[in-house]
């Protein structure tokens, strides 16, 4: 197996393990997932780890974090928003009772709202 191979193989397994546990309600280890692969530069985060990470957010109505996460996706990693990430971030600020900012967050949206927004 090469290496990169092996690289691409870590990255699906990483998402999909904090995926994982976001949406089966244990968002804090979701977090911790995406914290240790930032923290340790080996692979970059994809949309997929940034579902999952908001979704986590979304569980524990982390605001702050949610929000965080959400723009840090585009200005450091590079990764373009999906209807997927803003549907989290719709989903995060309903939560936390935010909901003006949510039909603010719907309104801004590049996309047309679909049923699950």
């Amino acid at each position: 197996m090469t290496l990169k191979l092996e690289l691409l193989l870590l990255l699906c397994s990483c998402s999909f393990a904090g995926l994982g546990f976001a949406v089966h309600g244990h968002g804090e280890e979701a977090l911790v997932v995406f914290y240790e692969l930032k923290k340790d530069k080996v692979i970059k985060p994809n949309h997929i780890t940034f579902v999952g990470n908001l979704s986590a957010c979304g569980h524990e109505v982390y605001l702050e974090l949610g929000h965080d996460i959400f723009y840090l996706k585009k200005e450091v990693y590079n990764v373009e928003p999906r209807i997927k990430h803003y549907g989290c971030r719709v989903d995060i600020l309903g939560r936390g009772g935010k909901l003006e900012e949510a039909e603010e967050l719907i309104r801004g949206m590049p996309w047309e709202a679909d049923i699950v927004i």
